[in-house]
């Protein structure tokens, strides 16, 4: 199989091989080390795999963002590297926190909701390319673009106005979403405080 291939047989399989590899691997590796790491070590990765992204696009968003009549494809660029540059941040944003011992005064920094700000940028630019892949893709969202935001708007004054108590429900996902391999107390590892009751 190429990479490269042309045709949904080719994306299929790149994604397919892909998941397989990274999913294995992790896993081969997860069961001897401690989540935390495992977290850590995923974030590193993955902000391997953003900059790549944010780099071989770099040249065709600035282009983009420089032409004075762009193109709807010039959208999706612009669109495609805000999306990853938030990504990469917002990694590199949290493997800084995991390492840093997790304190209180950087998951409320002020540089948090302009990284956000970046995706949000970038969906937005995903919006207004309609029709920019093969005069189809995407289909006409700004519809949709409108009432995400006004459903978001009402999310985020309903949880202002009642600061839901969601620890609970958080506990009881503890089972299903956490250390599956009961590697927190392996010896080096970065503490990850008590097991689960």
């Amino acid at each position: 199989m190429m990479v490269y291939n042309e045709g949904p047989t080719g994306i299929r399989q790149l994604l397919y091989l892909t998941a397989f590899v990274l999913f294995i691997g992790y896993q081969c590796v997860n069961i001897f080390v401690p989540n935390a790491d495992m977290i850590v070590a995923t974030r590193i990765l993955a902000a391997a795999f953003y900059s790549v992204v944010v780099y071989a696009y770099l040249g065709d968003a600035w282009a983009a963002v420089r032409r004075p009549v762009p193109t709807k494809a010039d959208f999706l660029i612009v669109g495609i590297w805000l999306s990853f540059l938030s990504h990469l941040m917002q990694t590199v944003y949290a493997a800084i926190y995991r390492l840093a011992d997790a304190p209180q005064w950087l998951l409320n920094a002020e540089i948090v909701p302009v990284i956000v700000l970046l995706s949000m940028l970038g969906a937005v630019c995903h919006v207004a390319a309609t029709g920019s892949v093969n005069g189809e893709v995407p289909r006409r969202s700004r519809i949709a673009l409108g009432i995400g935001v006004g459903a978001a708007v009402l999310i985020v004054g309903a949880v202002v106005a009642t600061r839901p108590d969601i620890g609970p429900a958080v506990e009881r996902a503890r089972p299903w979403i956490g250390d599956w391999w009961r590697t927190g107390f392996v010896p080096g590892g970065i503490p990850t405080g008590p097991p689960p009751a």
